[in-house]
């Protein structure tokens, strides 16, 4: 009937699969979409952030609001983003409109303003979100830049990238990426979560980090220029440490 309100839906009561169907979606390739089924898991991942009602989060990847929900439950602002203007649509409307609290943008998470949205909250920021394969390694290097504004992170991540970032010194797996993010941030592992938690299930295990930002070392330190020389060192491997800073000090052209 022309008018009438619309049947609101609940992550808690239908499955991703159901709530997908009756919004006439599938799921994105494109954009890796894996939509968490359990809302115990839900919740340890929101535990995992012990947060205070005077936080404020951003979810990555909000998707059908698994997370979501039991964010605004604990936390004073969710921000949450989604990159697919379907879901997010979904979410202003139909899931979220009654959920105090909640912001739903409609962004890349790479474009977000990290720095201005912790000024905004007057205090740094909760990150939290499943995060698919092509961003993960551009999400990291955009938290380090922005770590000022990040008072943790817990993400959900494919369990390869996740245990390089937890790999040791002289371990194979230990490059760039681990480097700067162990310069950067305690990573803590929480948990793995098998193919099945998921709709659809991907191929591999996921892995759920704990990323809390390091203190500032004693020494003042050009990060800009740490990050060069790791840079460098890293992609010359077969080279001694002194050949590889020598041909990093060469100027160019």
């Amino acid at each position: 009937m022309a008018g009438a309100k619309r049947q609101r839906l609940s992550v808690s009561s239908r499955s991703p699969k159901t709530l997908l169907k009756r919004l006439g979606l599938r799921p994105k390739k494109t954009l890796g979409q894996h939509f968490l089924l359990h809302p115990h898991q839900a919740r340890r991942i929101v535990a995992a952030l012990n947060l205070t009602g005077a936080d404020t989060v951003v979810e990555i990847g909000a998707g059908l609001g698994v997370l979501t929900g039991w964010l605004a439950a604990a936390a004073r602002r969710v921000i949450a983003l989604e990159l697919d203007p379907e879901l997010a649509r979904f979410l202003k409307e139909e899931l979220l409109v009654e959920t105090p609290g909640v912001e739903v943008i409609c962004q890349d998470v790479l474009k977000f303003d990290f720095p201005g949205a912790a000024q905004e909250a007057g205090r740094p920021l909760a990150v939290v979100g499943n995060l698919p394969y092509q961003i993960t390694s551009p999400l990291l290097f955009t938290l380090i830049r922005d770590g000022a504004a990040i008072a943790q992170a817990v993400l959900m991540m494919q369990q390869e990238v996740g245990q390089r970032l937890l790999a040791s010194p002289g371990t194979k797996d230990y490059g760039i990426l681990p480097v700067l993010v162990q310069y950067h941030f305690r990573v803590t592992r929480l948990f793995v979560l098998s193919p099945g938690n998921f709709y659809p299930p991907p191929q591999v295990d996921s892995i759920v980090l704990r990323l809390v930002p390091e203190p500032p070392a004693p020494a003042a330190l050009d990060a800009a220029l740490l990050h060069q020389l790791v840079k460098t060192a890293f992609g010359h491997r077969r080279k001694t440490l002194n050949n590889t800073l020598v041909a990093g000090r060469r100027p160019s052209g």
